[in-house]
């Protein structure tokens, strides 16, 4: 599928940005890594409930309104979620910000999760666990050149599902009203 493609495309670049090097900072250094909070109220809305393995529910409040990247705290952990707009981060995952965000979510999706499983029978992960994890941070032009290039490759991606969505819904509505007749 093209959108698979287009993430691909970028994390080949990614890999050939960073593969051959030992790492050099941590991963605090580029990203904040926060909880996500229990819904104050759970009344049905427009808004995305994210929980560890994707969305929930919808519900009538946010608690986030920008560009970040979720992931499970308990449960369910490797699975990196991006999200662009209003949603709320539920209690059982980690938000992750970063000015860096195409690299952080590829270097997000390379890392080795198993490794950091502190649970026996629930698998959990923690802030720090993952503020701490070793990475190469290239040179500020060459991390600026690839975020460009990552966020021109994504918007498109992203600019495709809306219209996949879009038809999706048309193709709905047109089978609705032809089973009517």
């Amino acid at each position: 599928m093209l959108n698979d493609n287009l993430e691909e495309q970028v994390y080949a670049l990614y890999k050939q940005l960073t593969q051959v090097h030992d790492p050099n900072t941590v991963f605090e250094s580029i990203a904040t890594v926060q909880s996500g909070k229990r819904p104050v109220s759970n009344k049905i809305g427009n808004y995305p409930l994210v929980g560890a393995g994707g969305i929930m529910s919808y519900i009538n409040d946010y608690n986030f309104d920008e560009q970040i990247l979720i992931t499970g705290r308990v449960g369910t952990h490797g699975v990196i979620q991006r999200f662009f707009s209003k949603c709320w981060a539920s209690d059982n995952t980690l938000v992750i910000k970063s000015d860096y965000y195409e690299f952080s979510y590829h270097f997000l999706k390379s890392v080795d999760w198993d490794l950091l499983n502190r649970g026996s029978t629930q698998p959990l992960v923690t802030q720090t666990d993952i503020k701490n994890l070793p990475l190469y941070l290239p040179n500020i032009s060459e991390l600026t050149a690839f975020e460009a290039t990552a966020e021109k490759i994504m918007k498109h991606q992203r600019v495709l599902l809306k219209e996949i969505e879009s038809l999706n819904k048309l193709k709905d509505m047109i089978i609705t009203s032809l089973s009517k007749h």
